[in-house]
């Protein structure tokens, strides 16, 4: 060992610093007082009539779409949070 890092502590640093980030725009903008608000009462709308989802094999159904089949608001954002396929290449 001669003191440089190895390529996989170099890759998981990368990551971490990656995930700060998104981690801290999404408390601070996709999460924020307003947005938390809004979710809570259309949580609280949906359980009220009735459209709980009603077992795991549905939700995990329904995920799954959404990732495969994203609705147009997420298609636009998707881009700016996918790391490139070669983020971790040397």
């Amino acid at each position: 060992m001669n003191g440089q890092l190895c390529e996989a502590v170099i890759k998981r640093d990368k990551w971490v610093e990656h995930l700060k980030k998104k981690a801290e725009h999404t408390a601070k903008v996709t999460y924020n007082n307003e947005r938390a608000t809004m979710i809570l009462n259309t949580t609280y709308k949906t359980a009220m009539e009735g459209n709980l989802i009603p077992d795991r094999e549905t939700l995990v159904t329904r995920i799954g779409n959404m990732i495969k089949s994203p609705n147009s608001s997420w298609s636009e954002k998707k881009p700016e949070w996918e790391l490139p396929r070669t983020y971790f290449d040397a």
